[in-house]
């Protein structure tokens, strides 16, 4: 293997140069752009406006993970865990802004939940959380400016905010923001919005809009979040910036097919010792260096007695990955069709998705997929495996029986793509030091078959302000599993409480 190669200076975002962008566009006027001729007299603005919301969220999980070693830990709990919201937005003419502060808690994490690896959520938020089976914080969740049609078309955004890649351009088509929702949102990039704890990013997204297309532009670092102990602070040591373009349609003809096409470059130089790949080696630091390129095509089209969908997304990577050479790529392939005047409203999908795996542990090359910041939930719904090194073929089943209640069911086949390298799980960088890295992997055994999921859904709007949910998910463990655990059968299920309030 080749010497890991020295740090590379990486773009980066300081407090003072935020302060000067921020500084120079609220400044800029008719005398800094050098127009001696005084203004035409201008209405009043108007005044400006507020709205202020409040949400909580709170969930009941239980685990009971594959059967561990005789010598391992404890794999049957259950916890408690909420998240309150208050978020306050202002509006101007020429001026947007979005305050947010969060309060998140935990009841009864386990304290054993581990032994080979985290046996589920409920150890990571004990791990990453200090070692403490109750715990809580506060934190600032958002803090930033947006200046809309700042130049004819252009948008500009300053602070900490949400952002999902895939997400950059609403097409209209509602069906086509329904897959986008389901299977293309975060796939790279992500709030991590289903954890207890999320993520968010602080940076600048700037977005070019014309009318048949949009630009986005990004240079973020993402908080610490996830599960970890102390949420909020910054990652300074973690880069991410790139470029999606989409195709648009108008109001009054949306298009039924939208393209995008990213670049992503990702940056990682944290003092974090674990190394997720299939060396077995430690690091005194991370040193990755990986550009992401791809493309998306969904569509939606009418079809008999309904409508028919479909989806393409592939990426494709090179760059550094701790002295190696990494060249990775992802490919997904799905359709769906939904009865649209059928009682319940049935739609049915199926798909599958591959994820580059490393084909040796000893060689200077490093083959694994690596998903960047994801949210990887929306593509693993029991979060027992992550979206590297895998190969997953599924069918979907949604109905909505009434307009209140949406049920759905999945089942997926999994496989790894490579027996050299690992079964991994996580979802990105969580922590800013230390021991984790976000990303972890298990020992294939020398096998590829992980096993069998099916996972079932269940969401109903009680109120316009309360909504109930629940999911239980099982997999049959193939020998990925059992050459780890004594038990070839994991369950996980939730039932979670949704409310939330906004001032008019």
């Amino acid at each position: 293997m080749s010497a890991p190669k020295p740090d590379v200076p990486r773009p980066g975002l300081t407090r003072v140069a935020l302060a000067a962008l921020v500084t120079g566009i609220l400044g800029a006027g008719p005398a800094a752009a050098g127009q001696a001729a005084a203004p035409a007299p201008a209405s009043p603005p108007p005044a400006p406006t507020w709205q202020a919301s409040l949400s909580h969220v709170a969930r009941l999980e239980s685990w009971r993970f594959f059967e561990p070693p005789p010598t391992g830990g404890d794999p049957d709990y259950a916890f408690l865990g909420h998240r309150l919201r208050l978020e306050l937005r202002g509006r101007w003419r020429r001026v947007q802004t979005t305050l947010a502060a969060q309060h998140v808690g935990f009841v009864g994490l386990p304290d054993r939940a581990s032994n080979p690896g985290p046996f589920g959520t409920g150890a990571l938020y004990f791990d990453q959380g200090g070692r403490h089976g109750n715990q809580q914080q506060l934190y600032l969740r958002y803090a930033n400016v947006r200046f809309p049609d700042l130049v004819r078309g252009f948008d500009l955004q300053v602070g900490r905010m949400a952002y999902a890649s895939g997400a950059e351009a609403p097409s209209g088509v509602p069906k086509v923001e329904a897959v986008k929702r389901q299977r293309l949102d975060a796939r790279l990039v992500g709030e991590f919005e289903w954890a207890i704890v999320q993520r968010g990013y602080d940076g600048v997204r700037a977005d070019l809009t014309r009318p048949s297309w949009r630009a986005t532009g990004i240079a973020l670092m993402p908080t610490q979040g996830g599960f970890a102990r102390v949420a909020g602070p910054t990652i300074t040591d973690v880069f991410v910036g790139g470029v999606t373009a989409s195709a648009l349609g108008s109001a009054n003809a949306p298009r039924r097919t939208q393209v995008q096409g990213f670049s992503l470059y990702y940056a990682d130089r944290r003092p974090v010792t674990q190394r997720p790949d299939n060396t077995g080696r430690t690091a005194g630091k991370a040193d990755i260096g990986i550009t992401t390129i791809g493309g998306t095509l969904i569509g939606a089209y009418p079809a008999g007695a309904g409508e028919v969908d479909v989806f393409g997304w592939t990426a494709w990577q090179a760059g550094d990955w701790y002295g190696q050479d990494h060249r990775a790529y992802a490919v997904a392939a799905e359709t769906g069709y939904q009865w649209s005047r059928a009682a319940w409203r049935p739609w049915v999908r199926a798909g599958l998705f591959r994820a580059s795996g490393d084909e040796s542990a000893t060689d200077d090359a490093h083959g694994t997929f690596f998903p960047l910041l994801p949210t990887v939930r929306r593509y693993s719904q029991t979060t027992a495996y992550s979206t590297m090194n895998l190969n997953d073929v599924f069918v979907s089943v949604q109905a909505r029986p009434r307009s209140t209640l949406g049920l759905r069911l999945d089942v997926h086949r999994l496989d790894l793509s490579s027996a050299a390298d690992l079964w991994y799980i996580g979802s990105g960088a969580t922590l800013d030091s230390g021991a984790v890295f976000g990303y972890a992997g298990r020992r294939s055994n020398g096998r590829t078959r992980l096993g069998t999921s099916v996972e079932g859904s269940a969401d109903f709007a009680i109120t316009s302000r309360l909504s109930v949910n629940g999911f239980l998910g099982w997999i049959k463990g193939g020998p990925v599993v059992t050459g780890t655990f004594r038990g070839d059968r994991l369950w996980f299920g939730y039932v979670e409480s949704v409310i939330s309030f906004a001032t008019r």
